[in-house]
């Protein structure tokens, strides 16, 4: 008579072999991180001649957001890709590590091979409208895809050295933002953002004014300009929605993004729209 205790291993194969080919690929990224290693001052170069090889490319490099009734600015995951390019030796992943009825939950690795040094960060997404309703499926894959993305911004910025990511996005903004020295070239700026903003967005003036913690729009000033663009950014990144960034409901939605601050060259202080012609400003 069969012994109905006994236990059956049962092996898979394919895992097996799997899990042996992804060593055998690591080992060799490693040897080969080793035998070419990077060299930082020509990081550093290419990514600041990447950055700001047109304007366009640079102002995509910046994210804004207002947080607690400030804004929080840093490098947008476009960015991050750039350094992660330049940078070499290096391997990011990312995943969705859970879906639960009120969140997304991504998480992202980033392996250095040359120094053997490795972080691994978590992001989270809410999933629930303000009135306490889930997302469709549609409107969580995009989410899904928006937070992969943050996932892999801070896993990446966590890797590079600060030094490097400091000096790549001082270039970028300086390119981004040019001279608006000149009154007329800043009033002309200043109405271009506000018009996109309201044509793209729907964004009122009082709206605008209310992001930028100030009352006329008379007020507006360089730095001003400047973050207006990064909520662009934000908004096209889908780092916010344009219900969030303007208040547009009583309740802020408290997404538990992680946010990794960056002092800003000029002032301390990442949403795709639907493929709408993207504007300058």
């Amino acid at each position: 008579m069969e012994n109905q205790n006994e236990v059956v291993q049962v092996i898979s194969e394919g895992v097996e072999v799997f899990e042996a080919q992804e060593r055998a690929a690591i080992d060799t990224q490693v040897a080969t991180a080793k035998k070419y290693p990077r060299n930082l001052t020509k990081v550093r170069l290419n990514g600041i001649a990447i950055a700001t090889m047109n304007k366009e490319t640079a102002e995509a490099c910046r994210y804004a957001k207002p947080v607690g009734g400030k804004n929080v600015v840093g490098p947008s995951v476009h960015l991050a890709r750039i350094l992660a390019q330049q940078y070499g030796n290096i391997r990011v992943q990312q995943r969705i590590k859970q879906i639960t009825d009120r969140s997304i939950i991504a998480e992202a690795v980033a392996f250095d091979m040359e120094t053997n040094y490795a972080v691994c960060v978590e992001a989270r997404r809410s999933i629930i409208d303000r009135k306490g309703n889930r997302y469709s499926d549609s409107v969580i894959e995009t989410n899904a895809m928006a937070i992969l993305a943050v996932a892999e911004r801070n896993a990446i910025l966590k890797v590079v050295p600060k030094s490097i990511i400091d000096s790549v996005y001082d270039e970028a903004f300086k390119c981004a933002n040019g001279d608006l020295s000149d009154n007329a070239k800043l009033l002309q700026a200043r109405d271009k953002a506000f018009e996109l903003f309201k044509t793209e967005y729907g964004a009122t003036e009082d709206e605008l004014l209310t992001c930028l913690g100030i009352k006329t729009k008379e007020a507006v000033k360089a730095e001003h300009i400047a973050d207006l663009r990064g909520y662009l950014q934000a908004l096209r990144d889908k780092e916010v929605s344009a219900d969030e960034l303007f208040k547009r409901n009583k309740e802020r939605n408290a997404a538990g993004d992680e946010i990794i601050e960056q002092k800003d060259p000029q002032q301390q202080t990442d949403a795709q729209p639907k493929e709408a012609k993207k504007v300058k400003i």
